[in-house]
């Protein structure tokens, strides 16, 4: 792994996705795994399908509104390939969330390994514990907007590793 893991850089490499016409969380997946330029080895068919099945052991639903969907494994070969795609559902949905709130905003992670995919949730679960990053994600921002309050709100030490 590089000296560097930069969120911010993630959430632009996977970009934002407004208003998704799905109602499950299969069909979000879906539109997710389709708007992907993946590499070659990988299809936006096994990128959702992981999503799916790993959605089917337990939710990926964290509360206040947000998911945190990835697959059981790492799909990417290299690091350069890893990305954190937001999308924000054009109707929130239920996924039996620990608070009982629909989801409204989903954080699909696709990375190169475990490392890197645990330090991607912490920082996440970091960021989504931050009120003030939480009402920024209620207004549904551009993704120069969300990269900047990740970059601004998430301690220096953390930004990257």
């Amino acid at each position: 792994m590089k000296d560097e893991l930069d969120i911010g850089g993630l959430i632009e490499k996977g970009g934002v996705i407004f208003d998704a016409e799905g109602k499950t969380p299969a069909e979000i997946y879906k539109i997710i795994a389709e708007s992907q330029k993946l590499p070659d080895y990988l299809s936006a068919e096994k990128v959702c399908s992981e999503l799916v099945q790993r959605e089917e052991l337990i939710s990926t639903a964290v509360g206040n509104g947000m998911a945190l969907p990835h697959p059981r494994y790492p799909l990417l070969k290299n690091e350069d390939e890893q990305r954190i795609i937001v999308c924000y559902p054009k109707k929130a949905i239920d996924m039996k969330s620990p608070d009982a709130k629909l989801v409204f905003v989903f954080f699909a992670i696709l990375s190169s390994s475990s490392k890197v995919h645990l330090q991607i949730l912490s920082r996440l679960a970091f960021l989504i514990q931050n009120s003030e990053f939480r009402s920024i994600l209620a207004e549904k921002p551009s993704v120069e907007v969300l990269v900047d309050a990740v970059r601004r709100i998430l301690p220096p030490e953390d930004k990257k590793f």
